[in-house]
């Protein structure tokens, strides 16, 4: 899937790789209006239900100060996971039980996806099929169902979606948390929301499927070579 490559001061914007390890085809640019989404929803106060108050009345996005076309680099410390874990923990109500084995799956068509069209087009959701129409901003970050929402301090690369024909949100963030905490944070959230869950796995990516009414959902977690967390959260009819 094509990434968005960070800026980073004094040095040259490198792609970033796709999930399997190939070189994404071409890299999007970021336009200030999307750099402010993604530094939005990359601020504790996105996802961290104690600074809501400082949140302008809880406005989906809040912005504040000079906004940088380049994206932020993401912190990968033990504090930033330790905050993120917290803030999914207090999202979910505590300790998030276990997840069920996984089923096993051929994660192929979902690895080598490098668009969002192209990962809309492998989750086969309500609306893949209007996978090619979807224009690409930060904002439709913001348009996913709560139980779907980035990962608490995620740090989003890049956002598809469309409204046009269908409804569409295709969403590609990083998390320096481990894959089996989103992964647990995820099957929490939507079994809590009364959506069906499905979990499977080849052993290195992670999938949950299911849908709710007219509603269906992808969430692909796998590891990627930086030891980070890459997720790809598709939906479609919301």
């Amino acid at each position: 899937m094509v990434r968005i490559a960070a800026l980073l001061p004094g040095a040259c914007a490198a792609l970033l790789l796709a999930g399997c390890g190939g070189a994404a085809k071409d890299a999007a640019r970021v336009k200030p209006d999307d750099a402010a989404v993604i530094d939005a929803l990359a601020d504790p106060i996105m996802s961290d239900p104690e600074l809501a108050s400082q949140n302008e009345a809880h406005a989906a996005i809040a912005v504040s100060g000079p906004v940088s076309a380049a994206l932020p680099p993401i912190e990968a410390g033990d504090g930033a996971v330790d905050a993120a874990r917290d803030a999914a923990a207090r999202l979910i109500g505590g300790a998030p039980a276990a997840v069920p084995d996984a089923g096993p799956t051929d994660l192929t068509p979902f690895r080598e996806a490098m668009t969002a069209a192209q990962m809309a087009v492998a989750a086969r959701v309500p609306g893949s099929d209007c996978a090619g129409r979807v224009s690409y901003t930060a904002r439709w970050a913001t348009m996913l169902p709560e139980p779907l929402s980035v990962y608490p301090r995620g740090a989003v690369d890049e956002a598809a979606g469309s409204d046009v024909g269908c409804r569409l949100r295709i969403v590609h963030f990083r998390s320096p948390v481990a894959v089996a905490d989103v992964l647990a944070f995820y099957y929490a959230r939507l079994r809590s929301a009364r959506f069906t869950v499905e979990h499977a796995s080849d052993g290195a990516g992670h999938l949950l499927r299911g849908r709710q009414g007219g509603t269906g959902y992808v969430v692909y977690l796998r590891p990627n070579e930086d030891g980070l967390t890459a997720a790809d959260v598709v939906v479609g009819g919301v």
